[in-house]
């Protein structure tokens, strides 16, 4: 908390940085916003119990047939987050290392190099930054998990229901097995917001505000492509921070409205005409009519494609309207006089 607090007392009390050191900063300014959200929300889950009461809920639903299904899948998430740990890891060393090397120095630089009062002290922040990107990786890979857990059970169970086929009597028997396979999914979706609702409220609370007035500064100092090209690692992470908490909750939510469809198409149970397979499916179709299943941003959306959509949406609206904005560069021009 003092690393960050004295990091912004100086970057907004002093003005005249290069727009290298302002992104820079920024970047890793809003990284550890996020990574002190992230440790308090990882503790809490630890300490209280969530996250294994969580897994025993979506285990009890199908014994894990879905996840089983896709190991592959989260062997390919879990090596792609080794990736980002060595990618930010690396990134961190040699921006820390960057100073040691350096003949001369920037005034952020000097600034900052007497955050812990005596220079030689500068190796703390390396390791405070290592922990908490670390910490942050961390929590999104756990948050993401979970929500591809949940993801391919009941992308497992919608398969169940296309390939339902038999005798009447044997159709009879699994919709009823069905409808409580699915109260138990229901069960376990609902849990699963329970415990991240609040988590991908504060997320995205912080990742969209910030990208935009920081673009908006940055708008101000940029004045070539080669000053944008500077920019873009922030602008790429937050993109990512922005995709982590967005798309694994969306395809929950689009596949528990997939159900609906899943049950339609499959002409097994609805020909030939069977009255008591026709009052099982019907009432299986009414238990997918849940719009709001899934994972929500704190109670007030549930966050699927469309409202991704409509955010970027709006982001980019603001954004163009910021550049609209830009304040004009003034150019003083020295007239000397001949007499």
């Amino acid at each position: 908390m003092y690393y960050l607090g004295f990091m912004a007392k100086t970057m907004f009390y002093k003005s005249s940085f290069y727009v290298l050191d302002m992104s820079l900063q920024l970047l890793s300014m809003i990284w550890h916003v996020e990574s002190i959200l992230s440790t308090i929300f990882l503790v809490y889950w630890q300490l209280s119990g969530k996250l294994e009461g969580l897994k025993v809920k979506l285990e009890v639903c199908q014994n894990f047939k879905g996840v089983r299904s896709k190991t592959h899948k989260f062997y390919d998430g879990a090596r792609w987050f080794i990736i980002l740990y060595v990618v930010t890891t690396v990134f961190n060393v040699c921006y820390s290392a960057k100073f040691y090397f350096e003949k001369s120095h920037s005034v952020w630089a000097m600034l900052i190099s007497e955050m812990f009062y005596y220079k030689k002290l500068r190796f703390i922040m390396s390791i405070i930054s290592s922990y908490m990107y670390s910490v942050w990786l961390t929590t999104t890979y756990v948050f993401v998990t979970y929500a591809n857990a949940a993801y391919f059970e009941m992308s497992y169970f919608n398969k169940q229901i296309r390939n339902l086929s038999g005798t009447r009597d044997f159709l009879k028997e699994e919709l009823l097995k069905n409808i409580e396979k699915f109260r138990l999914i229901s069960e376990a979706i609902a849990e699963l917001d329970m415990v991240f609702r609040l988590y991908t409220f504060a997320m995205l609370a912080t990742v969209i505000p910030i990208l935009i007035f920081t673009l908006m500064m940055l708008n101000q100092h940029m004045s070539s492509f080669t000053d944008f090209l500077i920019c873009a690692p922030f602008i790429l992470f937050c993109t990512c921070a922005f995709c982590s908490v967005t798309i694994a909750p969306a395809r929950v939510h689009e596949e528990c409205q997939n159900l609906k469809h899943s049950l339609c198409k499959n002409k097994n149970i609805w020909q030939p005409h069977d009255p008591e397979i026709y009052q099982l499916a019907n009432t299986l179709s009414n238990h997918c009519e849940q719009n709001g299943l899934g994972i929500s941003i704190w109670g007030f959306a549930t966050l699927s494609r469309p409202l991704i959509l409509g955010t970027l949406s709006a982001t980019a609206m603001m954004m163009s309207l910021l550049t609209d904005l830009k304040p004009e560069r003034i150019i003083e021009v020295t007239v000397e006089d001949g007499n």
